[in-house]
Formats: C-alpha cells, sequence, structure tokens
C-alpha cells in the first residue's frame, strides 16, 4: 500500500490530496436518478472517473436503507443480516421524490433526504432540522482528506474490495452500542472493530460479540448490514467526522432515526428489523453454579448438597467437563465420570435444580473422531482443500479444527445428536468458543475466511437453538443457550455472558461498559461470570480471587439480568469464608424473592424490545447529566444500581424525583448528587447500592425464605410488594403461564409497604 499523496485537479472537488490515492475511490458527483418502487436510484461518477450505483428504500417513514454499488465489485458470498427491503405497513411508493436548482430530494412524513447537484453529500433532515449528514470535506489547510468521503477500496485490478461512509461528527455527539465492548460506554473518541476475537479477560479492546450497530445522541442509529469485518472511527481521527467501513465490497446500512430522541424507541424499530427477543425459562432468573470444571458426577452431587446444607439454593447446575476431553465438541457424555447421565439430570430436576452443558464447536487432532468427520467434510478447510488447523486460544497445546455450519450435511448429523443429549433433560447448551477462525479459510458454500468469521458465531448458536426449541417445544419447556460470541441478531438466541471476565473490582467496571453497550444493541438476556473467570493478579490467574473482589463481584452479578458463579477454581461461597457465606447467601435468597420483578422485566423486553439491564440515559433520555452515567445503571424501570467497584468514595448522580435507598430507607431528591462513601465487606461495608424510584412498586415473593425460583406461576397471594409511594397504585405484572407463555395479573400495592 502507497503512503504517499497524489495531488489531483477533478471537476467536482477542485484541487485534493488524496491518501493512498491507488487503493481508494469515492463518490463526487450524481450522472442520473430515477425513482422507481424499490427506491430512488443514482448513478454516481466517481474520482477516478467510475460509475457507482446507489439505491435508497425507505423501509418505514423513519428507516431507510442505503445501498452503494461500484460498477467493478469483487466477487464475493456476502451475507447481510437485513437480507430484503422488509415487509411493513408502509410502502415506499408513499415516499416522494422532488427536486429544484440545487437539490434532488427524497422524503416522507417524517425524514426527507437532500442530495447535493454539485458534488455527492446526503444530508438527512428531521422535521426541517438537520438530523445528521454525510461528511464531504474533512480535509486540512492544505487539502489533504482527513478522512475521505463515501467511497471504496480497489484492488490491483479496480474492483471494489471494501467499502465506508463518512457522517459529520457534531460537538456534543455521543455514540453507544457497538455490542459487547469492554471500552468506556460512550464511544466517541475511539477506533471500534467488529471481528470477534477470544478477549482472554476483560481489560481490552477485543471483544467477543461485536455489533457494527451504534446509536448517536442526536437520535439515530445505524446499522452497517454485513457480517464482514467492520471499522468505525467515532472521532479518533477528527472532530468533524466519523467514519464505517467494512470488508464488504458493497456499502450497506440502513438508517433509524427517532425524533423524540426516545432510545428505547429507536431500539424498537431496530429490533423490528432483526428480530424480536424470545423470552427465557423463569427458573433462569435464578442463582446458576459453575466451575471449569466439575469433573464428575460425584463432584456435582457432592456441590449440590454442599450448597443444600450451607442454605444455598441453587436453580441452574453447569458442567464444563462432561465430555471427553479428545471428544468435545461430538456431543457424546464421557460415562466413566458421569454414569448414567439421564438419571443425574432427573435426580437434580426432582430438587428443582436444571442442568446447563458445555460445547464448542471444535475438534482437536488427536481425537478418535477426527479422521472419519475430517474425510466426511465436516470442517471449515484450508486453501488446499483440508480441514484448516488453528489454536483455539493463545495457549493451547494442540490444533484444532472448526465444524462447517455452512454444510447441509454436517447440520444434519449434528442436529441429530444435540437434540439427543436435550432429549435427555438438559436445559441450556453453553455455546464457547468460534471466534478463532482464520481469514483464510474456506467454507462449503464458498465463503472465505474474511466473510464467514463472523457469521460462523451466528450460525453456530443459532442452529444448536432451533433445535433445543423443537424438543422444549414437545416439553411445554422454553430453550434456552448461554452463548460467549454472538453478532447482530444474537438477540434472538438468548441468552449470553461476558466471556472470561476478571475478579478484581478495577474490571468489574469494565464488564458493566460491555453490560450498557450490549443493552444499547437490543440485547436483553445478559450476565457474567460471578466471582471472576480469571484471578489476574501477580499471583496467576488459576488462583482465587480475594474475598473482597469475590464477594464485590457477587454482588454485582446479583443485580444483572442473569447471574452465574464461574471461574477457573472453585466460585461457591461457602470456598470463601464465613462473612462471604453469609453476605452471598443473603443476597441469592433476595434474588429469589426479586423473581416475579425480573421476570415482569423480562417480559418487557420480550414485549416491547426493553432490556432489563438500561442505561440511566435510556430510562431519562431528556436529562443532560444522564448521558455521562456509566458507572450506574437502570434493572428494569424501577431500579437504579450504583456499584461501588474500587471507589473508596464517589459522587452518585440520581435522575429526576425521589428515590429510596432500599437498605437504609433513606429517601433522596433527585436531580442531584449524593455522596457516598464505601468501607470494606470485613468492617461491615457492602459495594453497591440500590435505589428505588418514587411512585413504582416491585413485586417480591411473599415468602422471607426462597431456596428457588418457583416452578410454577406465581399468583397475587404469592405476592409482597416494595412500594415507594404515596398512594395506593394497581399494575399490571407479567407471571409466567403454561408452556412458556406471558400472562398477567392486576394487582393492587399500599402506599410505602
Amino acid at each position: 500500500m502507497s503512503n504517499e499523496a497524489e495531488t489531483q485537479y477533478n471537476p467536482q472537488c477542485g484541487v485534493r490530496r488524496t491518501i493512498f490515492s491507488d487503493e481508494y475511490d469515492f463518490l463526487t458527483k450524481i450522472e442520473s436518478v430515477c425513482a422507481k418502487e424499490d427506491g430512488i436510484h443514482f448513478l454516481v461518477r466517481t474520482w477516478k472517473d467510475r460509475i457507482a450505483t446507489v439505491r435508497i428504500t425507505f423501509l418505514t417513514p423513519s428507516v431507510f436503507r442505503f445501498v452503494m454499488v461500484p460498477e467493478m465489485t469483487a466477487k464475493s458470498h456476502r451475507q447481510t443480516v437485513v437480507e430484503d427491503v422488509l415487509e411493513s405497513e408502509f410502502e415506499t411508493k408513499n415516499a416522494e421524490f422532488t427536486e429544484n436548482e440545487d437539490l434532488y430530494i427524497y422524503e416522507t412524513n417524517q425524514l426527507s433526504l437532500h442530495f447535493s447537484k454539485n458534488y455527492w453529500e446526503m444530508s438527512i433532515y428531521q422535521n426541517g432540522k438537520l438530523l445528521t449528514k454525510e461528511q464531504a470535506f474533512d480535509t486540512n489547510v492544505d487539502n489533504r482528506w482527513k478522512q475521505l468521503p463515501t467511497g471504496f477500496r480497489v484492488d490491483a485490478s479496480g474492483k471494489s474490495i471494501a467499502s465506508f461512509e463518512q457522517f459529520v461528527l457534531f460537538s456534543d455527539e455521543q455514540f453507544w452500542g457497538f455490542g459487547e465492548k469492554f471500552t468506556h460506554f460512550n464511544k466517541r473518541g475511539q477506533r471500534i472493530e467488529c471481528w470477534q476475537k477470544d478477549a482472554l479477560s476483560t481489560n481490552t479492546e477485543d471483544s467477543y460479540k461485536s455489533h457494527p450497530y451504534f446509536t448517536s445522541s442526536r437520535g439515530y442509529s445505524v446499522l452497517l448490514n454485513t457480517f464482514t469485518r467492520s471499522s468505525f472511527d467515532m472521532g479518533a481521527s477528527s472532530w468533524i467526522s466519523y467514519q464505517m467501513g467494512s470488508d464488504d465490497p458493497i456499502l450497506d446500512y440502513i438508517f433509524l432515526a427517532e425524533e423524540s430522541k426516545d432510545y428505547k424507541k429507536l431500539l424498537q424499530q431496530y429490533l423490528q428489523i432483526t428480530g424480536q427477543i424470545p423470552m427465557i425459562p423463569q427458573w433462569a432468573f435464578g442463582f446458576w453454579m459453575s466451575k471449569c470444571s466439575y469433573m464428575s458426577r460425584k463432584e456435582v452431587e457432592d456441590v449440590v448438597a454442599d450448597a443444600e446444607k450451607f442454605g444455598i439454593g441453587i436453580d441452574v447446575i453447569h458442567i464444563d467437563g462432561w465430555q471427553r476431553q479428545d471428544m468435545s465438541g461430538v456431543w457424546e457424555w464421557d460415562t466413566e465420570r458421569f454414569p448414567e447421565p439421564e438419571e443425574m439430570i432427573k435426580e437434580l430436576n426432582k430438587k428443582n435444580i436444571h442442568l446447563s452443558l458445555w460445547n464448542y464447536p471444535y475438534l482437536q487432532e488427536d481425537s478418535p473422531a477426527f479422521k472419519e468427520l475430517a474425510e466426511r467434510g465436516f470442517f471449515i478447510k484450508n486453501k488446499e482443500g483440508h480441514p484448516a488447523m488453528f489454536k483455539a486460544t493463545a495457549d493451547s497445546e494442540f490444533l484444532c479444527a472448526c465444524f462447517d455450519f455452512t454444510n447441509p450435511e454436517f447440520l444434519a448429523w449434528y442436529e441429530e445428536r444435540v437434540k439427543k443429549i436435550v432429549r435427555m433433560g438438559v436445559s441450556v447448551i453453553k455455546t464457547d468458543f468460534s471466534e478463532a477462525v482464520p481469514e483464510d479459510v474456506v467454507f462449503y458454500n464458498g465463503m472465505s475466511g474474511r466473510e464467514g468469521h463472523n457469521l460462523l458465531t451466528y450460525l453456530y448458536a443459532k442452529n444448536i437453538y432451533t433445535w433445543m426449541k423443537e424438543i422444549c417445544d414437545e416439553r411445554g419447556e422454553l430453550p434456552m443457550l448461554w452463548g460467549r460470541s454472538g453478532y447482530v441478531g444474537s438477540h434472538t438466541i438468548p441468552a449470553a455472558w461476558a466471556g472470561d471476565s476478571s475478579s478484581d473490582k478495577a474490571t468489574h467496571s469494565a464488564i458493566l461498559q460491555a453490560g450498557l453497550g450490549m443493552a444499547m444493541s437490543g440485547v436483553s438476556f445478559w450476565g457474567y461470570d460471578l466471582g471472576g473467570f480469571y484471578h489476574t493478579g501477580y499471583t496467576g490467574n488459576e488462583e482465587r480471587p480475594d474475598a473482597e473482589d469475590y464477594l464485590s463481584s457477587v454482588q454485582m452479578g446479583l443485580w444483572m439480568p442473569l447471574s452465574r458463579a464461574h471461574g477457573k477454581t472453585p466460585r461457591e461461597p461457602w470456598q470463601y469464608g464465613d462473612l462471604a457465606l453469609k453476605n452471598v447467601k443473603e443476597w441469592i435468597n433476595f434474588r429469589h424473592r426479586l423473581a416475579p420483578y425480573l421476570y415482569h422485566t423480562a417480559c418487557q423486553s420480550h414485549l416491547f424490545g426493553i432490556p432489563m439491564l438500561r442505561p440511566v440515559v435510556m430510562e431519562y433520555p431528556k436529562d443532560p447529566m444522564a448521558k455521562m452515567q456509566n458507572l450506574s445503571y437502570m434493572l428494569g424501570d424501577s431500579l437504579l444500581v450504583s456499584p461501588a467497584f474500587d471507589r473508596e468514595e464517589y459522587d452518585l448522580y440520581l435522575p429526576e424525583g425521589q428515590w429510596r435507598n432500599i437498605e437504609s430507607k433513606e429517601v433522596y431528591e433527585g436531580g442531584s448528587f449524593v455522596h457516598v462513601e464505601t468501607k470494606s465487606f470485613a468492617d461491615g461495608g457492602t459495594s453497591l447500592l440500590v435505589f428505588q424510584k418514587e411512585g413504582t412498586s416491585i413485586p417480591l415473593l411473599a415468602q422471607k425464605e426462597v431456596m428457588h425460583v418457583p416452578a410454577t406461576a406465581w399468583k397475587r397471594e404469592d405476592l409482597d410488594f416494595m412500594t415507594f409511594t404515596t398512594t395506593d397504585i394497581t399494575e399490571k405484572i407479567y407471571v409466567p403461564g403454561e408452556c412458556g407463555k406471558v400472562e398477567f395479573i392486576q394487582v393492587e400495592a399500599k402506599k410505602n409497604a
């Protein structure tokens, strides 16, 4: 790649110095335009005197799709998140096309798109006000572009191999989303790459679940409609523009707008085009117990027995190492270590404990099954046609190959094995790994690794979830995954956890940034490893965290949508001393009592697309201070949660209204800051505060000691209410129905009960 600048004259742009001019081209001026049934079509001249077509289609009055296709486009097996124009009550013909001396105008009753006749630049107006626009001239004083305008990158033959878009960056604009990113919640000033990786802890820019989707504080969202590697420069290189691009030779994105800057409504629009959030079982909102790994049936039974002895209610127990190591991935029990697994599952179910099992989509080279499955063509291949071999993680001692989820014959074989295990009574499948497939591989359907790397993380989970659903439907149950990797659309495959997190307090805040990003990306059912998967101190990651870090991690995790304790070493609360056992026992009991509220909040996700964990700005979009809050969050409509992390003291912002500390019962006036001083658990302190919003009523199970989330639906007489209101109120509470269906009951709650 040449780094030399080239000075050129272009009739539309005048004298400009291009960067990497031999490899880049971009739109300059409209040659012709035509309004058709599927939208408006432009023929646009490029800097290097080529032609590109641009098609813009309104999907709804406030949502449009932008597709740019250069005349010379490299052959690809491109996959898109949204394939076709969506069926809706709105039809493209209701968009009006007009022109005047300076502009082409394409508009609905909500959005107006203006296209300059002098040079290519699209401006987006909402009710007569500029919402945003493409930034055609982000240049220095010597006319050198800092960011190139809408265009593409070419190979030696001149064919487009990548594409990019550039928008103006307003001085106070913030950006949220991009899936699970462990960097600051506000992504302004950051460079983002959407290429799934094993992040190996949470103190990193790498990500298991990158989503090429973001929301602007100005009230719009953008979905880059591709599975290829994508990148975003959100003001890291320029103060006046941001840029997005991908390895897709075609620029394809969907633009969504919401006039009121109601980020819930904006997210609802996004979910309408990418898929609604399915409901998960009620028991999932209880406490999950896991370790890497319980290695025998006896060890599982011993953990269950200890939990009963210490009064810890376990709703789900998870086993990583249920298969022989050299056969992991082929869905066969190691019956020497786990004899009579069906009997074990039944015994667990009798105790109201559900079983979760680990899986990964790889098979190591020394597996007895490897040769046969390779001969059947079940693995992703290298360019020579052999199974592509790689290390599953950076520290792996062996090579493995990845199953090819685009091969129909493999899928038929795999489906049979998955269903056999699920029919035994397994409730959850943990879909681990899938982020390590190299770029230079070839899939069965012809995709390269560059095209299929991200897509694989979606197909892996989607297929297993679909097969599970068939079996669960027969049982009148809801399916559930526990997924590490994912992509846009993974919100339709619940649920997800934040990969291999760290145990120290400082990185707990990084985990929260990831959760807030997932919420803004439409993912509701999410959690992390309580206690931390790794202990990343100087003593090594195989060591246990100290009690303070452990308790801090567990406490915050029990105020998340889903709560699973998991680590390289034991994470059972009785392993950390009397103080830890006492605290965690109380916290788990309260979480069980909180199940009606958690379930109700989950139903809001399922029915209306509103995530359980919510950034403060989502709940208070008009509050300018809410945009700044990334170390506290809302859990549902009524609760604000403030972890201390590694802070000895801090100032907590409470939005408008009154707020009551649920533990101390102190009441605070909102729209102001509360000074918080913390002290250690050993000194009787806590690492987390929870506040209830005035005018709300939190449904709880009335029973004071609750060991499990009830298997049956709760009724009005089963409920108590934590009410913070000056008047009696009547509310609709969503409750579990038969076969996983959602029902609701009308309840009356007394003031300040």
